[in-house]
Protein backbone atom coordinates (compact mmCIF):
# COMPACT_ATOMS: atom_id res chain seq x y z
CA UNK A 1 0.00 0.00 0.00
CA UNK A 2 2.40 2.29 0.95
CA UNK A 3 4.51 1.55 -2.56
CA UNK A 4 1.33 2.04 -4.28
CA UNK A 5 0.13 5.19 -2.98
CA UNK A 6 3.27 7.32 -3.11
CA UNK A 7 4.09 5.67 -6.68
CA UNK A 8 1.09 7.74 -7.77
CA UNK A 9 3.10 10.67 -6.54
CA UNK A 10 6.21 9.50 -8.00
CA UNK A 11 4.53 9.03 -11.52
CA UNK A 12 3.13 12.70 -11.72
CA UNK A 13 6.56 14.07 -10.80
CA UNK A 14 7.97 12.22 -13.37
CA UNK A 15 5.54 12.78 -16.27
CA UNK A 16 4.55 16.41 -15.63
CA UNK A 17 8.01 16.87 -14.93
CA UNK A 18 9.24 16.44 -18.25
CA UNK A 19 6.32 18.42 -19.78
CA UNK A 20 7.55 21.25 -17.72
CA UNK A 21 11.62 20.68 -18.77
CA UNK A 22 10.46 20.71 -22.47
CA UNK A 23 8.78 24.12 -21.85
CA UNK A 24 12.43 25.51 -20.72
CA UNK A 25 14.24 23.73 -23.12
CA UNK A 26 12.43 25.19 -25.84
CA UNK A 27 13.58 28.70 -26.39
CA UNK A 28 17.05 27.45 -25.33
CA UNK A 29 17.56 24.95 -27.73
CA UNK A 30 17.25 25.47 -32.20
CA UNK A 31 14.00 23.85 -33.42
CA UNK A 32 14.97 21.14 -35.61
CA UNK A 33 16.10 19.35 -31.76
CA UNK A 34 12.57 20.08 -30.51
CA UNK A 35 11.06 16.74 -31.65
CA UNK A 36 14.03 14.73 -31.10
CA UNK A 37 13.91 15.42 -27.31
CA UNK A 38 10.51 14.88 -26.94
CA UNK A 39 10.72 11.48 -28.97
CA UNK A 40 13.36 10.87 -26.37
CA UNK A 41 11.45 11.65 -23.40
CA UNK A 42 8.93 9.44 -24.57
CA UNK A 43 11.04 6.64 -24.66
CA UNK A 44 12.13 7.36 -21.18
CA UNK A 45 8.69 7.58 -19.72
CA UNK A 46 8.11 4.13 -21.69
CA UNK A 47 11.48 2.82 -20.15
CA UNK A 48 10.12 3.92 -16.86
CA UNK A 49 6.53 2.20 -17.36
CA UNK A 50 8.05 -0.85 -17.90
CA UNK A 51 10.34 -1.14 -15.37
CA UNK A 52 7.66 -0.20 -12.65
CA UNK A 53 5.32 -2.51 -14.40
CA UNK A 54 7.87 -5.65 -14.29
CA UNK A 55 7.72 -5.30 -10.65
CA UNK A 56 5.98 -7.51 -7.99
CA UNK A 57 4.08 -4.53 -6.32
CA UNK A 58 1.33 -3.42 -8.94
CA UNK A 59 2.21 0.39 -10.31
CA UNK A 60 -0.27 2.53 -12.26
CA UNK A 61 1.39 3.23 -15.77
CA UNK A 62 -1.88 4.54 -17.22
CA UNK A 63 -1.15 8.15 -16.52
CA UNK A 64 2.55 7.59 -17.74
CA UNK A 65 1.24 7.18 -21.24
CA UNK A 66 -1.40 9.15 -21.26
CA UNK A 67 1.18 11.79 -21.18
CA UNK A 68 3.79 9.92 -23.68
CA UNK A 69 0.61 10.43 -26.07
CA UNK A 70 1.25 14.13 -25.38
CA UNK A 71 5.01 13.77 -26.02
CA UNK A 72 4.70 12.44 -29.53
CA UNK A 73 1.94 14.77 -30.90
CA UNK A 74 3.63 17.68 -29.73
CA UNK A 75 6.68 16.18 -31.95
CA UNK A 76 4.45 16.22 -34.69
CA UNK A 77 3.24 20.02 -34.03
CA UNK A 78 6.88 20.84 -33.99
CA UNK A 79 7.95 19.76 -37.09
CA UNK A 80 4.66 20.92 -38.82
CA UNK A 81 6.24 24.01 -37.72
CA UNK A 82 10.09 23.53 -38.56
CA UNK A 83 8.99 23.02 -42.23
CA UNK A 84 6.64 25.86 -42.46
CA UNK A 85 9.04 27.98 -40.75
CA UNK A 86 11.21 27.69 -44.07
CA UNK A 87 8.72 30.00 -46.42
CA UNK A 88 9.52 33.48 -46.53
CA UNK A 89 5.98 34.90 -46.31
CA UNK A 90 4.95 33.07 -43.10
CA UNK A 91 3.36 34.78 -40.14
CA UNK A 92 2.30 34.47 -36.90
CA UNK A 93 -1.21 34.44 -35.44
CA UNK A 94 -0.12 38.00 -34.13
CA UNK A 95 0.91 39.15 -37.80
CA UNK A 96 4.66 39.29 -36.98
CA UNK A 97 6.90 38.01 -39.68
CA UNK A 98 8.23 34.16 -38.55
CA UNK A 99 11.35 32.12 -39.24
CA UNK A 100 13.17 29.62 -37.87
CA UNK A 101 15.36 32.43 -35.67
CA UNK A 102 12.26 33.12 -33.81
CA UNK A 103 12.24 31.37 -29.94
CA UNK A 104 9.85 28.33 -30.06
CA UNK A 105 7.18 28.69 -26.84
CA UNK A 106 6.41 25.20 -26.41
CA UNK A 107 3.77 25.85 -23.78
CA UNK A 108 1.50 27.39 -26.45
CA UNK A 109 1.37 23.57 -27.93
CA UNK A 110 1.73 21.52 -25.11
CA UNK A 111 -0.93 23.76 -22.76
CA UNK A 112 -3.85 22.89 -25.34
CA UNK A 113 -2.15 19.39 -26.78
CA UNK A 114 -2.54 18.09 -23.17
CA UNK A 115 -5.73 19.56 -22.62
CA UNK A 116 -7.36 17.90 -25.55
CA UNK A 117 -5.39 14.17 -24.95
CA UNK A 118 -6.28 14.52 -21.21
CA UNK A 119 -9.96 15.67 -22.13
CA UNK A 120 -10.62 12.66 -24.57
CA UNK A 121 -9.10 9.83 -22.07
CA UNK A 122 -11.39 11.16 -19.04
CA UNK A 123 -14.28 10.71 -22.52
CA UNK A 124 -13.48 7.48 -23.06
CA UNK A 125 -15.11 4.98 -21.07
CA UNK A 126 -12.92 2.03 -21.96
CA UNK A 127 -9.60 0.82 -20.66
CA UNK A 128 -6.75 1.12 -22.56
CA UNK A 129 -4.06 -1.86 -23.40
CA UNK A 130 -1.62 -1.15 -20.47
CA UNK A 131 -5.04 -1.13 -18.15
CA UNK A 132 -6.02 -5.15 -19.77
CA UNK A 133 -2.13 -6.02 -19.41
CA UNK A 134 -1.80 -5.24 -15.63
CA UNK A 135 -5.07 -7.19 -15.16
CA UNK A 136 -3.97 -10.07 -16.74
CA UNK A 137 -0.10 -10.10 -14.82
CA UNK A 138 -1.65 -8.78 -11.58
CA UNK A 139 -4.94 -10.32 -11.51
CA UNK A 140 -7.26 -9.74 -8.75
CA UNK A 141 -5.38 -7.42 -6.99
CA UNK A 142 -6.05 -5.22 -9.89
CA UNK A 143 -9.01 -5.88 -11.57
CA UNK A 144 -11.60 -6.29 -8.34
CA UNK A 145 -8.84 -5.58 -5.31
CA UNK A 146 -8.24 -2.13 -3.39
CA UNK A 147 -5.54 -0.95 -5.10
CA UNK A 148 -7.03 -1.18 -8.31
CA UNK A 149 -10.39 0.71 -7.05
CA UNK A 150 -7.48 3.23 -5.58
CA UNK A 151 -5.34 3.02 -8.91
CA UNK A 152 -8.80 3.99 -11.26
CA UNK A 153 -10.27 6.66 -9.03
CA UNK A 154 -6.82 8.66 -8.80
CA UNK A 155 -5.75 8.21 -12.42
CA UNK A 156 -9.24 10.15 -13.28
CA UNK A 157 -8.24 12.79 -10.27
CA UNK A 158 -4.83 13.46 -11.95
CA UNK A 159 -5.92 13.85 -15.53
CA UNK A 160 -8.47 15.91 -14.28
CA UNK A 161 -5.98 18.23 -12.72
CA UNK A 162 -3.78 18.07 -15.54
CA UNK A 163 -6.83 18.52 -17.86
CA UNK A 164 -7.34 21.94 -15.57
CA UNK A 165 -3.99 23.11 -15.21
CA UNK A 166 -3.63 22.33 -19.08
CA UNK A 167 -6.30 24.24 -19.60
CA UNK A 168 -5.71 27.17 -17.63
CA UNK A 169 -2.09 28.23 -19.10
CA UNK A 170 -4.09 27.32 -22.29
CA UNK A 171 -6.53 30.11 -21.99
CA UNK A 172 -3.86 32.35 -19.93
CA UNK A 173 -0.79 31.69 -21.62
CA UNK A 174 -2.16 32.44 -25.67
CA UNK A 175 -4.49 35.61 -24.20
CA UNK A 176 -0.62 37.10 -23.57
CA UNK A 177 0.43 35.62 -26.52
CA UNK A 178 -2.43 37.35 -29.33
CA UNK A 179 -2.17 40.58 -26.96
CA UNK A 180 1.19 41.54 -25.60
CA UNK A 181 4.08 39.07 -27.10
CA UNK A 182 6.50 40.58 -29.32
CA UNK A 183 9.00 37.61 -30.90
CA UNK A 184 11.89 40.07 -30.97
CA UNK A 185 13.24 39.01 -27.88
CA UNK A 186 11.74 37.14 -24.67
CA UNK A 187 11.35 40.04 -21.80
CA UNK A 188 10.75 39.55 -18.17
CA UNK A 189 6.46 39.31 -18.67
CA UNK A 190 6.86 36.93 -21.66
CA UNK A 191 9.74 34.63 -18.96
CA UNK A 192 6.74 34.61 -16.30
CA UNK A 193 4.31 33.32 -18.60
CA UNK A 194 5.94 30.89 -20.66
CA UNK A 195 8.58 29.73 -18.51
CA UNK A 196 8.17 30.36 -14.48
CA UNK A 197 4.13 30.30 -14.47
CA UNK A 198 4.04 26.57 -15.70
CA UNK A 199 7.23 25.84 -13.37
CA UNK A 200 5.52 27.04 -10.36
CA UNK A 201 1.99 25.49 -11.01
CA UNK A 202 4.29 21.99 -11.54
CA UNK A 203 5.78 22.86 -8.13
CA UNK A 204 2.46 23.63 -6.67
CA UNK A 205 0.88 20.82 -7.62
CA UNK A 206 4.05 18.71 -6.29
CA UNK A 207 3.58 19.99 -3.11
CA UNK A 208 -0.88 19.70 -3.35
CA UNK A 209 -0.43 16.14 -4.57
CA UNK A 210 2.39 14.99 -1.71
CA UNK A 211 0.16 16.57 1.07
CA UNK A 212 -3.16 13.97 -0.59
CA UNK A 213 -1.16 10.99 -0.52
CA UNK A 214 0.50 11.20 2.53
CA UNK A 215 -3.05 11.77 3.99
CA UNK A 216 -3.91 8.66 1.82
CA UNK A 217 -0.90 6.91 3.59
CA UNK A 218 -1.63 8.07 6.77
CA UNK A 219 -5.43 6.79 6.87
CA UNK A 220 -4.62 3.33 5.57
CA UNK A 221 -1.13 2.47 6.02
CA UNK A 222 0.31 4.53 8.83
CA UNK A 223 -1.46 2.44 12.06
CA UNK A 224 -2.56 -0.17 9.94
CA UNK A 225 -1.13 -1.04 7.10
CA UNK A 226 -3.26 -4.67 6.71
CA UNK A 227 -6.93 -3.32 7.48
CA UNK A 228 -7.37 -3.47 3.80
CA UNK A 229 -7.14 -6.90 3.41
CA UNK A 230 -10.98 -8.66 4.36
CA UNK A 231 -10.12 -12.29 3.99
CA UNK A 232 -6.03 -12.41 4.04
CA UNK A 233 -4.76 -15.49 2.42
CA UNK A 234 -7.78 -16.55 0.36
CA UNK A 235 -7.87 -18.47 -2.32
CA UNK A 236 -11.34 -18.36 -4.39
CA UNK A 237 -12.52 -20.84 -6.73
CA UNK A 238 -15.18 -19.70 -8.87
CA UNK A 239 -17.37 -22.38 -11.08
CA UNK A 240 -19.77 -21.00 -14.18
CA UNK A 241 -21.90 -23.65 -14.56
CA UNK A 242 -23.35 -23.93 -18.17
CA UNK A 243 -25.43 -26.62 -19.43
CA UNK A 244 -26.04 -26.84 -23.59
CA UNK A 245 -26.61 -23.09 -24.29
CA UNK A 246 -27.93 -22.20 -20.56
CA UNK A 247 -26.02 -20.78 -17.87
CA UNK A 248 -26.89 -21.38 -13.89
CA UNK A 249 -26.82 -17.87 -11.97
CA UNK A 250 -28.25 -17.25 -8.53
CA UNK A 251 -29.49 -13.94 -6.70
CA UNK A 252 -31.13 -15.07 -3.39
CA UNK A 253 -27.24 -14.61 -1.64
CA UNK A 254 -25.69 -11.68 -3.47
CA UNK A 255 -26.28 -8.59 -1.83
CA UNK A 256 -24.73 -5.53 -1.43
CA UNK A 257 -25.18 -2.71 1.03
CA UNK A 258 -24.31 1.19 0.07
CA UNK A 259 -22.97 3.71 2.79
CA UNK A 260 -26.88 5.18 2.49
CA UNK A 261 -28.21 1.85 4.35
CA UNK A 262 -29.39 0.32 0.83
CA UNK A 263 -29.67 -3.10 -0.08
CA UNK A 264 -29.24 -3.78 -3.64
CA UNK A 265 -29.51 -8.27 -5.14
CA UNK A 266 -26.59 -8.92 -7.42
CA UNK A 267 -26.59 -11.93 -9.49
CA UNK A 268 -23.71 -14.54 -9.64
CA UNK A 269 -22.70 -18.03 -10.53
CA UNK A 270 -24.17 -20.14 -7.69
CA UNK A 271 -20.69 -22.00 -6.68
CA UNK A 272 -18.27 -20.63 -4.57
CA UNK A 273 -15.36 -22.03 -3.14
CA UNK A 274 -12.87 -20.24 -0.45
CA UNK A 275 -10.24 -21.84 0.96
CA UNK A 276 -6.60 -21.13 2.38
CA UNK A 277 -4.12 -19.05 -0.25
CA UNK A 278 -2.44 -21.64 -2.49
CA UNK A 279 -0.26 -20.59 -6.14
CA UNK A 280 -1.88 -23.56 -7.95
CA UNK A 281 -5.21 -25.76 -7.87
CA UNK A 282 -4.72 -28.94 -9.39
CA UNK A 283 -7.29 -29.87 -11.84
CA UNK A 284 -8.34 -32.98 -9.39
CA UNK A 285 -8.46 -30.71 -6.46
CA UNK A 286 -10.89 -28.10 -8.69
CA UNK A 287 -12.92 -31.40 -9.36
CA UNK A 288 -13.43 -32.30 -5.83
CA UNK A 289 -14.04 -28.80 -4.46
CA UNK A 290 -16.98 -28.66 -7.24
CA UNK A 291 -18.74 -31.88 -6.20
CA UNK A 292 -18.00 -31.53 -2.99
CA UNK A 293 -19.90 -27.77 -2.74
CA UNK A 294 -22.72 -29.00 -5.01
CA UNK A 295 -23.30 -32.97 -4.70
CA UNK A 296 -22.45 -33.04 -8.92
CA UNK A 297 -19.84 -36.05 -9.58
CA UNK A 298 -20.41 -35.80 -13.39
CA UNK A 299 -19.34 -32.45 -14.43
CA UNK A 300 -16.42 -31.75 -16.35
CA UNK A 301 -14.44 -29.18 -15.15
CA UNK A 302 -11.81 -27.11 -16.95
CA UNK A 303 -10.01 -24.45 -15.99
CA UNK A 304 -11.03 -21.14 -18.14
CA UNK A 305 -8.31 -18.44 -16.61
CA UNK A 306 -6.99 -17.40 -12.81
CA UNK A 307 -6.49 -13.89 -11.34
CA UNK A 308 -3.07 -14.33 -9.36
CA UNK A 309 -2.45 -11.98 -6.50
CA UNK A 310 1.07 -11.75 -5.05
CA UNK A 311 0.68 -8.49 -2.85
CA UNK A 312 -2.56 -9.56 -1.07
CA UNK A 313 -2.78 -12.99 -1.57
CA UNK A 314 -6.14 -13.11 -2.22
CA UNK A 315 -6.01 -14.83 -5.91
CA UNK A 316 -9.25 -16.49 -7.88
CA UNK A 317 -9.26 -19.73 -9.99
CA UNK A 318 -11.73 -18.93 -12.86
CA UNK A 319 -13.29 -22.56 -13.82
CA UNK A 320 -16.32 -24.09 -16.35
CA UNK A 321 -18.34 -26.58 -15.30
CA UNK A 322 -19.95 -28.64 -17.93
CA UNK A 323 -22.97 -30.34 -16.99
CA UNK A 324 -24.82 -33.28 -19.50
CA UNK A 325 -28.35 -32.57 -18.22
CA UNK A 326 -29.21 -28.93 -16.25
CA UNK A 327 -32.21 -31.02 -14.51
CA UNK A 328 -29.21 -32.09 -12.24
CA UNK A 329 -28.89 -29.21 -10.17
CA UNK A 330 -32.73 -30.24 -9.01
CA UNK A 331 -31.42 -32.78 -6.57
CA UNK A 332 -28.43 -31.01 -5.89
CA UNK A 333 -27.02 -28.22 -2.73
CA UNK A 334 -26.69 -25.30 -5.38
CA UNK A 335 -30.06 -23.17 -6.13
CA UNK A 336 -30.26 -20.85 -9.18
CA UNK A 337 -31.96 -20.21 -12.41
CA UNK A 338 -30.66 -20.95 -16.01
CA UNK A 339 -29.92 -17.87 -18.14
CA UNK A 340 -29.28 -17.91 -21.84
CA UNK A 341 -26.46 -15.16 -23.37
CA UNK A 342 -28.87 -13.04 -24.38
CA UNK A 343 -30.27 -12.32 -21.17
CA UNK A 344 -26.95 -12.97 -19.46
CA UNK A 345 -26.17 -9.53 -21.67
CA UNK A 346 -29.60 -7.73 -20.66
CA UNK A 347 -28.95 -8.08 -16.44
CA UNK A 348 -25.33 -6.66 -17.17
CA UNK A 349 -26.56 -3.82 -18.87
CA UNK A 350 -28.83 -3.33 -16.25
CA UNK A 351 -25.87 -3.51 -13.80
CA UNK A 352 -27.71 -5.87 -11.65
CA UNK A 353 -24.50 -8.52 -12.38
CA UNK A 354 -21.65 -9.04 -9.78
CA UNK A 355 -18.37 -7.29 -10.87
CA UNK A 356 -16.49 -10.53 -11.09
CA UNK A 357 -19.13 -12.46 -12.97
CA UNK A 358 -19.35 -9.50 -15.49
CA UNK A 359 -15.51 -9.68 -15.78
CA UNK A 360 -15.60 -12.92 -16.34
CA UNK A 361 -18.20 -12.82 -18.86
CA UNK A 362 -16.30 -9.64 -20.99
CA UNK A 363 -13.05 -11.76 -20.41
CA UNK A 364 -14.26 -15.22 -22.30
CA UNK A 365 -16.12 -13.16 -24.90
CA UNK A 366 -13.42 -11.11 -25.99
CA UNK A 367 -11.02 -14.18 -26.11
CA UNK A 368 -12.97 -16.49 -27.55
CA UNK A 369 -14.22 -14.00 -30.53
CA UNK A 370 -10.71 -12.83 -30.69
CA UNK A 371 -9.64 -16.56 -31.29
CA UNK A 372 -12.57 -17.33 -33.75
CA UNK A 373 -12.11 -14.36 -35.99
CA UNK A 374 -8.33 -13.58 -36.37
CA UNK A 375 -4.84 -15.21 -36.25
CA UNK A 376 -2.74 -14.59 -33.89
CA UNK A 377 -1.16 -11.70 -35.93
CA UNK A 378 -4.70 -10.03 -36.02
CA UNK A 379 -5.06 -11.01 -39.82
CA UNK A 380 -8.57 -12.11 -40.49
CA UNK A 381 -9.29 -16.00 -41.06
CA UNK A 382 -12.49 -14.89 -42.81
CA UNK A 383 -12.75 -12.63 -46.24
CA UNK A 384 -15.24 -10.95 -45.25
CA UNK A 385 -14.09 -7.31 -43.37
CA UNK A 386 -15.88 -7.11 -39.83
CA UNK A 387 -17.53 -10.53 -39.79
CA UNK A 388 -18.22 -11.64 -36.54
CA UNK A 389 -18.44 -15.51 -35.91
CA UNK A 390 -21.17 -16.68 -33.64
CA UNK A 391 -20.66 -17.02 -30.00
CA UNK A 392 -22.69 -19.72 -28.35
CA UNK A 393 -21.95 -20.98 -24.75
CA UNK A 394 -22.62 -24.63 -26.20
CA UNK A 395 -19.35 -24.63 -27.89
CA UNK A 396 -17.52 -23.73 -25.28
CA UNK A 397 -17.01 -27.23 -24.39
CA UNK A 398 -15.24 -28.16 -27.26
CA UNK A 399 -13.22 -25.08 -28.14
CA UNK A 400 -9.43 -25.38 -27.09
CA UNK A 401 -8.50 -21.78 -26.11
CA UNK A 402 -6.24 -20.29 -23.60
CA UNK A 403 -8.06 -17.10 -21.87
CA UNK A 404 -4.75 -16.50 -20.08
CA UNK A 405 -2.90 -16.03 -23.44
CA UNK A 406 -2.49 -12.21 -23.49
CA UNK A 407 -2.14 -12.17 -26.92
CA UNK A 408 -5.95 -12.44 -27.89
CA UNK A 409 -6.83 -9.39 -25.33
CA UNK A 410 -3.92 -7.65 -28.10
CA UNK A 411 -5.68 -9.19 -31.17
CA UNK A 412 -9.15 -8.18 -29.74
CA UNK A 413 -7.99 -4.64 -29.72
CA UNK A 414 -5.71 -4.33 -32.53
CA UNK A 415 -6.94 -6.36 -35.69
CA UNK A 416 -6.82 -6.27 -39.60
CA UNK A 417 -10.84 -4.31 -38.77
CA UNK A 418 -9.04 -2.00 -36.39
CA UNK A 419 -8.15 1.44 -38.21
CA UNK A 420 -4.58 1.66 -39.29
CA UNK A 421 -4.22 -1.95 -38.42
CA UNK A 422 -0.55 -2.05 -39.91
CA UNK A 423 0.55 1.46 -38.78
CA UNK A 424 -0.51 0.61 -35.69
CA UNK A 425 1.56 -2.70 -35.41
CA UNK A 426 4.73 -1.22 -36.96
CA UNK A 427 4.67 1.24 -34.21
CA UNK A 428 4.08 -1.45 -31.42
CA UNK A 429 6.94 -3.47 -32.70
CA UNK A 430 9.21 -0.62 -33.08
CA UNK A 431 8.29 0.39 -29.75
CA UNK A 432 9.03 -2.81 -27.88
CA UNK A 433 12.44 -3.11 -29.58
CA UNK A 434 13.46 0.14 -27.59
CA UNK A 435 11.34 -0.34 -24.87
Amino acid sequence: MTAAIFGLWRNWAIAVGLLTVLVFLSPLIPLQWLPPVNVLFYFALQVVRRYLTSRSVPTCGRFLQEVSVVMLITALFVIGLYFMGKRADLHELTGQPYDASVPVLAILVTAPVTCIVTGLYLLNPREPRICENCHVDYGNVVESGFIGSLYRREWRYQTRLLFGLSALLTIVDWAYYLTYYVNVNLNRADLFFFLWMPMAMYVLSLLFLGMRYYSLWTYYCKNDEGHFVENPGTTTLRYLVLSDDRILLDSTHNWQQFSNGSMIKFIDTPVVVKIPYTKHVSDMEAAQHFRSRTGISDAEIRLAYDSPDNVTFQNIFHYLAFLPDPDEVVDSRVHGEWFTLGHLRQLINQKIVSCDLTAEIRRILTVAMAWKTYDENGKRLYGIKHYRPTFRLRDLQKWQVDYNDRRWLDVARLNQDSPFFKLRRMWRKVTSVFV
